[in-house]
């Protein structure tokens, strides 16, 4: 009788026993296995399969990869702090600031420009320095930067989600960054109001000098590597034949190793500091969730419930607008990563829309679909940057999403009026 009810109900049902779980201060990664195993279950797999199918997916490479880069992240923000880099980089960015608020959301912001996999672990730290003295709950610095670390993502090119949508809408890269360019600015008047209106404000008393931003930009050296052997490597492999196929991760990896190395020298860190940032259990811990993420997603897709999701919506004769907006709303909220919600949804969103729109009305509909999709993946139980985030902070998760939900709002609504408006106009052209 279980096995029957409707996949969407199944999904709900999944995402309510997640936040139960961690309600009662069960440890992430056990909940996202557990919810796993309920999964493949659920979706008629029988004990020994769902058992194969857990283990497969999160010690799968790409899974054991991913692990790795977020250990590597965690060491080496562990040695920023250690070595009070991060104090210095908080410190020289408030003397070019205009406020604390100015910081508190700028810093995310700057962090969020590189596209990596739990970035939010970096900006943390630095979210955590400039709240001193401020006594802001562990909820709200969680919020803010976990909101402030994803400004960019609706429209800056480098970011896997985005360069997949224009490939599979087939328009020219400049007309979607035009057109989801507003989704950004709603998201940032919506922090500004719901999120970083609840921090005391306090005005910055100095003028920034050249010094001053020469300082910012010598402490930020660690990030300006992982940026520069990120893009550097790619640049090259493009011009050398290999013989062999270069992992995706590799750049990140060697950035991040290289930015290590800079830290742990400028800042003469003992070997027994850097052991301890590589043995830490918050390390260990983060590794375990990272493994639990891929495992749920890894079942979800192999059991075919997003797929079942979204032909019982078809199968419903719900309308074509709902369903543009729902199905990447809901994929998103199952995978909590862009590159999800537009590779499962994308699909199936151009076939609908296939003979009921002409020209330029495609750029309305990507709009939509891509600002309820990335609510959707803002508001997952498993996108990664919220786990790091929660966990670094050691807040509530149910108390983040109680300040998440009225901005996730706000943006849906500013979302929908955007696409009114280019669905206008576009069918004018």
């Amino acid at each position: 009788m279980l096995l029957e009810l409707p996949a969407l109900v199944k999904i709900i049902a999944v995402f309510v026993f997640i936040l139960v779980l961690s309600r009662y201060r069960i440890s992430f990664y056990i909940c996202l296995f557990s919810s796993a195993a309920v999964v493949g279950l659920w979706m008629g797999r029988g004990p020994v399969e769902t058992v194969r199918l857990v283990l497969i997916k999160s010690l799968s490479g790409e899974s054991l990869w991913l692990a790795v880069i977020i250990v590597e992240i965690i060491v080496l923000s562990h040695l920023l702090k250690e070595g009070r880099q991060m104090e210095r980089i908080v410190n020289t960015f408030k003397a070019i600031s205009f406020g604390n608020r100015f910081t508190l959301a700028c810093l995310p912001a700057i962090i969020g420009l590189l596209p990596m996999p739990g970035g939010a672990l970096f900006s943390a730290p630095m979210v955590e320095s400039s709240d001193a003295g401020s006594g802001l709950s562990a909820e709200l610095k969680t919020a803010i930067n976990y909101w402030f670390r994803h400004i960019w993502e609706y429209w800056w090119p480098l970011y896997p989600g985005m360069i997949l949508a224009i490939n599979l809408l087939n328009v020219e890269p400049w007309q979607l960054i035009a057109a989801q360019f507003p989704l950004c600015l709603g998201v940032l008047v919506s922090g500004n109001l719901f999120l970083l209106s609840a921090c005391p404000k306090k005005r910055s008393n100095t003028t920034p000098s050249r010094k001053d931003v020469k300082k910012f930009v010598y402490e930020i050296i660690p990030f300006g590597l992982v940026i520069f052997t990120m893009f550097g490597l790619d640049f090259i492999i493009d011009y050398i034949d290999l013989p062999f196929a270069w992992p995706k991760y590799l750049n990140f990896l060697t950035g991040l190793i290289l930015a290590q190395g800079w830290v742990i020298k400028t800042n003469n860190l003992p070997v027994l500091l850097i052991k301890n940032a590589l043995f830490h259990r918050f390390t260990l811990n983060m590794a375990l969730i990272i493994l639990g993420i891929m495992a749920f997603k890894g079942v979800l897709i192999d059991t075919h419930m997003i797929g079942e999701i979204q032909e019982e919506m078809i199968r419903y004769h719900i309308p074509t607008v709902f369903v543009v907006a729902a199905l990447p709303f809901i994929s998103g909220l199952v995978m909590g990563i862009a590159l999800g919600f537009v590779g499962s949804s994308y699909p199936l969103i151009i076939v609908l829309l296939h003979g009921q729109i002409q020209g330029a009305e495609i750029l309305a509909y990507s709009t939509l679909a891509y600002g309820f999709g990335y609510m959707g993946m803002m508001m997952s139980p498993v996108h990664l940057c919220l786990i790091v985030s929660k966990n670094y902070f050691h807040a509530s998760l149910a108390g983040t999403y109680n300040l998440l939900i009225k901005p996730m709002i706000f943006v849906l609504v500013w979302t929908i009026f955007l696409f009114m408006v280019y669905k206008t106009v576009f069918a004018l052209w």
